[in-house]
């Protein structure tokens, strides 16, 4: 497991502390969160029978199949699996969950409903992709997956970067801890495991977890979250090269360009090299952006490791040098 750099620049610079992410999601979704319960879950809020019924005359519930029920402002995914006599998980679950979904071309966003159930040799309707559970009976009684559960199905099913961003955006979000994470794996396969290959607890957003597992897997150095006195963390520092990874579809805010195009100017007067991708270069031209980080780091990579080792100079210390 990698984790964020312990690298300032300059050396002179105190250390910051890194503020601990807020969490950000869920871990399990219930009646209150998906509009959707089944009949001994209701009967727990305080409704009985008699009041389910009338709820389902009145519409203010509709039966989707024996024993659940749903409100007209359901999550119709949840709604369409439950009423096939399936269970949401996946993909699908992990994005209800809140986690960062990896992107997707605009012909496969009408994609099939990644879902489970207990006995898989039931007919899977068309438009549902199913997952095995190894149970007799439903080991959870929720109509969308527990994160944990949606997670191992994740890993089964994606390939091993579609699955690493899921994992790393579940630690950037506090969803799960370092152990958790570690123990799935350990279930896992060994094939799967080797599909995902390490994971890191210091990515933003699930473009940089593509960029950096790209970058370590050509044998780079990679160091993520390094400081900048004055100018905060940067999201990576690779062969002399600094880049700042867009995990957003589009600015949310104006001010948000702004303050980017500040930190870089600050960069720049420490000499320093900077790349900013934009969510784009990362996942749409993506091989075009391989192309040019490559490029870059050739052309002016050694430039940039000279001004980091004078901004690591210590008076009286032999200059360290970082790995490029």
């Amino acid at each position: 497991m990698h984790h964020a750099s312990t690298l300032v620049l300059p050396a002179s610079a105190p250390r910051p502390h890194r503020p601990l992410r807020q969490r950000r999601g869920t871990r399990r979704l219930g009646v209150g969160d998906l509009g959707v319960g089944s009949r001994a879950q209701l009967l727990q809020t305080g409704l009985t029978d008699a009041r389910l019924r009338r709820h389902v005359r009145e519409g203010t519930l509709q039966r989707i199949t024996p024993g659940w029920y749903a409100r007209p402002d359901a999550a119709a995914p949840a709604v369409r699996a439950l009423a096939a006599g399936f269970r949401l998980t996946c993909l699908d679950a992990t994005g209800m969950h809140g986690l960062w979904i990896p992107h997707r071309p605009a012909h496969e966003e009408e994609r099939d409903l990644h879902v489970y159930r207990f006995n898989t040799a039931v007919d899977t309707p068309p438009g549902m992709r199913p997952h095995a559970l190894r149970s007799r009976s439903w080991t959870e009684p929720d109509a969308v997956a527990s994160l944990p559960l949606a997670l191992e199905h994740a890993m089964q099913c994606l390939d091993g970067e579609d699955a690493a961003v899921l994992l790393e955006s579940a630690l950037e979000r506090r969803l799960l801890t370092v152990q958790e994470v570690e123990a799935l794996l350990e279930r896992a396969p060994i094939a799967t495991r080797s599909r995902i290959g390490a994971l890191s607890t210091a990515s933003d957003s699930g473009s940089e977890t593509r960029v950096v597992r790209w970058l370590r897997r050509r044998g780079f150095h990679v160091e993520q979250q390094v400081h900048l006195a004055g100018v905060g963390f940067i999201d990576v520092y690779v062969g002399g090269l600094f880049l700042e990874i867009d995990g957003r579809a589009h600015h949310e805010q104006e001010d948000a360009f702004l303050r980017d195009r500040r930190r870089d100017l600050r960069t720049v007067r420490y000499g320093l090299q900077i790349l900013r991708l934009s969510y784009e270069q990362v996942w749409i031209r993506w091989e075009d952006t391989q192309r040019a980080i490559l490029e870059a780091i050739d052309e002016v990579g050694a430039f940039g490791r000279r001004k980091v080792d004078r901004l690591l100079e210590r008076p009286g210390a032999a200059p360290p040098r970082l790995a490029g």
